[in-house]
């Protein structure tokens, strides 16, 4: 050695040097007063984060080793002043340290964190103000962050830590415990979460799980798993960190159930739809700003339900893209969908954010992540009743959650259950695009025939307004029959057109203040003579009939039903069933805002009646309990319906030509409308 410093002596003076500044650091590290940072890093954190940030402990430092280290006491980074408490992460003291090896290699690797005493309080409150949006004083929502790429941990020791969340948008409330130790071996709880609080105002409980962190690199994923039970709803999760500890990249396998999919707003901030009971299971994949759901399946109600899901989180705010399918749909299921209500003793909804209410059953705390079995699909759930004796539901539609979210989902149901009606099929496409939803198209595919149209509901303001245009197209009356029918009492092609417009946030609502029209053609068909008698009346002929049962069909030549809707009141501007032995005619309304049905149908006979007796059919009662009867107290003139017959078939053309410009060339209801011009009746 001494032979090679005489070769260079050049060598030997930088060695020298070298040495002299090592020993220098060294000593200036070991001497310096590393408490004189306290106040340049607590600004530096300010500035970073937008929160006042304070140390208050001490500073050590120490360099010399393989895993260098720093330990801070008394760190305090404030919440923004309009939360309710001061601290948004407080601890009593803080070691992290580094390994020098794997930072040489590019990836940063902490062997050891030891938080004693941390204290965390999140809050955001009914503005969307979130005081953990870091980077503004107020906490002013950012919806194109990321989630926090973090290092990987050898070793996390959390010492008496309390976890406070409060969140007024979701109703979230809970106050937990924080722990973390290091047991080797296979100790599948050394990280632990235990919290529990309030959800909407119900119990809440998340307990999370996960296994040691000991030899944990960038390259070994860390899986944990986690049971949260609010209410009615019960969610099990497997998550798996795939790089340690960045949450830009996680997979996870659950299993949600619950009462009401709409409730699960409160933790995912989706604007989902209410529903019945739900079952389902998934496996998620989180990448960046996009969580991909390749296999959803499971039930809603006793509908099977399957699919592919993404949520874009990139955005001003979310968009979900999803293809969903049913192979059967109870239309039943849809009935909580639509707004209609089941009131139940428990639910996690106690306002109106939710629409079907039913029975919630105990979380299954032993539940794993799995296909959710067939049993639990197949049950069946008491169905909807309706509210305050009103036909259509009058649940609002939520238009905060409509506005704070974007959607593009395509259902296709492939066999529809439904009692009475020869349902085949079932598919929509919905659009939700900044409070603008349309569901273009909305199908209803019958063994012959369909019911197809569109709907669009602006909830831009707080009032929505709805359009609805709907077709019926094609439907072939012989296949509506019950059980115990041998025939249906109507028969022939059936065509027809809806058309409404109206503000109101909610089915009832609107249509208790809509505007349009909606008219029913039978071009050419059947109907059973009974009820074609009965409203002649000839007394012995339609009971005789009905009394025996009798099935005997009399032809229908045009038969015609118009109504304007003026302010929620469906007025009849021509009501004409042409048939062979008698000619039906009708008039009055229904008036939307308390559904009250006030319409009288009157048969004139085209042949002699032996005994008849003119009184009116009168259709009374409610859309949800209709009545029928006779007027016996207020007989019809001979010559009433000869009489206004011409101004009844006025607006029959129009009517016409509102269903299908088409139907006027039609061979019998052209004949009609000749006698409309007339003004005579051809008997």
């Amino acid at each position: 050695m001494a032979d090679f410093f005489r070769e260079h002596p050049k060598s030997k003076w930088a060695t020298i040097i070298l040495a002299s500044l090592i020993v220098g650091i060294f000593i200036a590290s070991a001497l310096f007063d590393w408490n004189l940072l306290r106040g340049p890093l607590a600004r530096a954190v300010t500035r970073q984060t937008g929160r006042t940030t304070t140390i208050k402990g001490d500073i050590r430092v120490h360099l010399w080793s393989f895993h260098p280290s720093v330990q801070i006491g008394g760190l305090q980074i404030d919440n923004p002043r309009w939360a309710d408490r001061k601290i948004m992460f407080g601890a009593r003291d803080i070691i992290v340290s580094v390994s020098v090896g794997r930072l040489l290699m590019g990836q940063l690797v902490l062997p050891l964190v030891e938080i004693d005493g941390p204290e965390i309080n999140l809050e955001r409150d009914a503005n969307r103000r979130a005081s953990w949006e870091l980077g503004t004083k107020a906490g002013i929502p950012n919806h194109r962050s990321t989630p926090a790429k973090l290092p990987a941990i050898n070793r996390l020791v959390i010492k008496d830590g309390t976890l406070h969340v409060v969140d007024q948008i979701r109703k979230l409330t809970f106050s937990g415990s924080l722990s973390a130790g290091e047991q080797k071996g296979s100790d599948s709880t050394a990280f632990r979460i235990r919290a529990t609080g309030s959800l909407n105002a119900k119990p809440f409980r998340l307990d999370a799980d996960g296994g040691p962190l000991l030899d944990l690199t960038p390259t070994k994923p860390y899986s944990f798993s986690a049971h949260l039970t609010a209410s009615d709803i019960n969610l099990e999760t497997e998550v798996t960190v795939r790089k340690p500890f960045d949450l830009d990249a996680l997979d996870v396998k659950f299993v949600v159930s619950g009462d009401d999919l709409a409730d699960v707003f409160y933790l995912t901030g989706l604007a989902l739809p209410n529903t019945p009971k739900y079952k389902l299971a998934a496996t998620l994949h989180i990448d960046g700003s996009t969580v991909e759901i390749p296999n959803l399946h499971g039930s809603l109600g006793t509908s099977d339900l399957s699919g592919t899901m993404q949520i874009d989180t990139g955005g001003d705010k979310p968009k979900l893209t999803a293809h969903l399918t049913s192979e059967v749909l109870n239309l039943a299921d849809l009935a909580p969908t639509l707004g209609q209500r089941v009131p139940p003793p428990n639910r996690l909804s106690q306002d109106n954010t939710s629409g079907a209410k039913s029975h919630g059953k105990q979380p299954n705390s032993s539940a794993k992540p799995a296909s959710p079995p067939a049993q639990d699909m197949a049950q069946n759930p008491k169905p909807p009743e309706a509210n305050n004796g009103l036909l259509l539901p009058d649940a609002d539609l939520q238009v905060d959650r409509v506005r704070g979210m974007d959607a593009d989902v395509t259902y296709r149901a492939n066999s529809v259950k439904v009692p009475k009606i020869p349902m085949k099929g079932f598919d929509l496409h919905v659009v939700l695009d900044g409070g603008l939803l349309t569901i273009d198209p909305l199908n209803f595919d019958l063994t012959q025939g369909k019911l197809a149209g569109r709907v669009q509901i602006d909830a831009r303001r707080d009032d929505p307004s709805t359009d609805v245009d709907l077709h019926i197209d094609n439907v072939n009356l012989d296949e509506f029959k019950s059980a115990t029918m041998k025939e249906a009492p109507l028969g022939g092609v059936m065509l027809g057109h809806l058309e409404f417009k109206g503000v109101g946030s909610s089915a009832h609502k609107f249509a208790a203040a809509s505007n349009g029209a909606m008219s029913v053609v039978i071009p050419q068909g059947n109907i059973n003579e009974a009820i074609a008698e009965l409203t002649g009346i000839n007394v012995l002929q339609g009971l005789g009939l009905l009394i025996t049962k009798e099935q005997k069909k009399t032809d229908i030549r045009c038969s015609i039903l118009d109504f304007k809707d003026h302010d929620g009141t469906l007025n009849t501007t021509t009501v004409y069933v042409d048939t062979s032995n008698v000619l039906i005619t009708g008039r009055g309304d229904i008036n939307m805002r308390d559904e009250d049905i006030k319409l009288s149908l009157q048969g004139d006979p085209k042949h002699v009646r032996l005994i008849r007796l003119r009184s009116p059919i009168v259709v009374g009662g409610t859309l949800l309990h209709p009545t029928i009867g006779l007027n016996a107290g207020k007989l019809a003139e001979q010559a009433g319906i000869a009489a206004a017959l011409g101004t009844l078939l006025t607006p029959a053309a129009a009517a016409l030509a509102f269903v299908d410009p088409g139907l006027a060339k039609n061979k019998d209801c052209s004949t009609v409308l000749a006698q409309a011009q007339a003004g005579v009746q051809n008997p």
